[in-house]
């Protein structure tokens, strides 16, 4: 069987371009990592919005941001609100809520978990005081 010469060259360039240093093999860009981007931390007078919304980043095993993948968020506190409850990352793999406080005083844990990876998960810890003097203390929460 004869190959023609050029066929040879082609096929052996494609694959010694490809087995060169530095080769990149494609990523399938599965979400690898969920991560608290920013809002942890917070406090606020019970009932209370909080001021900064809570935001995570969701990237892959490059560490690229992923975009369209839906993230839960859930607040271990039954009174408190998370709104909304589920948003899909934007092109720089970013989703974010804002969080209503609950009744009750003391630390309020967020959770961001992937829709379709339960394990992906970030934990932010806001907390809720008390209003100062039964009044809100000068800590209007603008609604």
């Amino acid at each position: 069987m004869h190959i023609p010469y050029r066929l040879v060259s082609l096929v052996l360039g494609a694959v010694l371009t490809g087995c060169g240093s530095g080769l990149i093999l494609p990523d399938d860009g599965s979400p690898a990592a969920l991560r608290v981007e920013s809002g942890d931390g917070q406090q606020a007078p019970v009932g209370s919005r909080l001021e900064d919304p809570l935001v995570v980043k969701l990237t892959d095993a490059s560490s690229q941001p992923i975009a369209g993948v839906p993230v839960v968020f859930q607040c271990d506190v039954p009174d408190a609100q998370v709104d909304p409850s589920e948003a899909a990352t934007n092109n720089d793999g970013l989703a974010s809520a804002q969080v209503r406080l609950g009744t009750s005083t003391g630390p309020h844990q967020v959770e961001a978990r992937v829709a379709s990876a339960a394990e992906l998960r970030a934990t932010f810890v806001v907390t809720a005081v008390g209003k100062k003097g039964g009044g809100d203390g000068g800590h209007g929460d603008g609604d």
